[in-house]
């Protein structure tokens, strides 16, 4: 597998419209679902028939090169994205933004991007999957950061160390900014690394760790207590109140009556939409007003995954 950008595809294939290339990509037996969009000089190469689900969007000039790709639905893999990896798995609800580079720089049979639902990859980050990396349901890759899973270049033979290994990011786990994560390390669900740290140990879950290399400096309840059921409905309460007035902002009409809250189990939208926050799921967003509110309590890191 060549592990370059596939400019000459993405200038020629890649410049026909949407409907043409999947019409196309159908044609020769691969999975495409309904309203999937490919704007102008995105590209999927595979070597093996490849599937993508309901409602993805693929953004412009960007390449999704491998030889098994599986892409889930509601994904949003932005503009000028570089997708190379002989193994990709993405999950449902993905967002990867623009400029993120996810190359596997040494190429092989155990090269892997695995990606759980809900992820969000930032811009200007660089994940290099030589070997498996797999990024836990929810997780954030904050800008600038990298992964690695080899840390190779100079000679072995005149001693100097040639590392590979897996990378294992658990579930709702924070890579602020400018964090480095080192081959062969695992960082446990709902952990949060601090800005410019290096990560070159295994983390365990539920801590903060900072600094290079990276150390824990306060456990889950000494950073981030959980609030009391009353706090919380106090806090769903303003966010509630900032999600109103964030609607005449961007003016979408509504009537306060359109938004019903139980705080302590469920929002529904419309009578229709709910939004579950004990399961953290929801109906797949359709109205306006939804869909809004779904984008909005995520600025808050509330998220649900919906439900088909």
């Amino acid at each position: 597998m060549n592990n370059r950008l596939p400019l000459a595809k993405m200038l020629t294939f890649g410049l026909l419209p949407s409907c043409i290339k999947k019409l196309v990509y159908r044609m020769k037996g691969n999975k495409i679902g309904r309203n999937v969009k490919l704007h102008l000089g995105a590209v999927v190469v595979s070597k093996n028939r490849f599937s993508i689900g309901d409602n993805t969007e693929i953004g412009y000039f960007t390449s999704i090169c491998g030889r098994n790709i599986q892409i889930g639905k509601r994904n949003k893999i932005r503009s000028a994205v570089m997708l190379v990896v002989p193994n990709i798995n993405i999950g449902n609800d993905v967002i990867i933004s623009e400029t993120a580079i996810i190359r596997a720089g040494h190429p092989s049979m155990e090269s892997s991007i695995i990606i759980d639902d809900l992820v969000h990859i930032f811009p200007s980050t660089t994940i290099d999957p030589s070997r498996e990396i797999h990024l836990g349901e929810e997780c954030a890759v904050g800008p600038g950061c990298n992964i690695f899973t080899h840390g190779s270049y100079k000679n072995i033979l005149d001693g100097y160390p040639v590392t590979y290994g897996d990378v294992n990011i658990g579930k709702r786990v924070e890579l602020t900014y400018n964090v480095f994560v080192a081959p062969g390390t695992t960082i446990g669900d709902d952990a949060v690394i601090a800005y410019g740290s290096y990560v070159n140990r295994d983390i365990p879950s539920g801590v903060l760790a900072a600094g290079c290399p990276a150390k824990i400096k306060r456990t889950k309840e000494e950073f981030a207590p959980t609030p009391s059921p009353d706090e919380k409905a106090k806090i769903l309460n303003t966010i509630l109140d900032d999600f109103k007035t964030h609607l005449v902002f961007t003016g979408i009409k509504h009537q306060s009556d359109d938004i019903q809250s139980d705080y302590s189990t469920e929002i529904v939208v419309q009578q229709r939409e709910r939004f579950d926050l004990l399961s953290h799921t929801c109906n797949v967003p359709k109205s306006v007003l939804a869909k809004e509110l779904y984008r909005f309590l995520s600025r808050y890191g509330i998220r649900f995954k919906p439900e088909e």
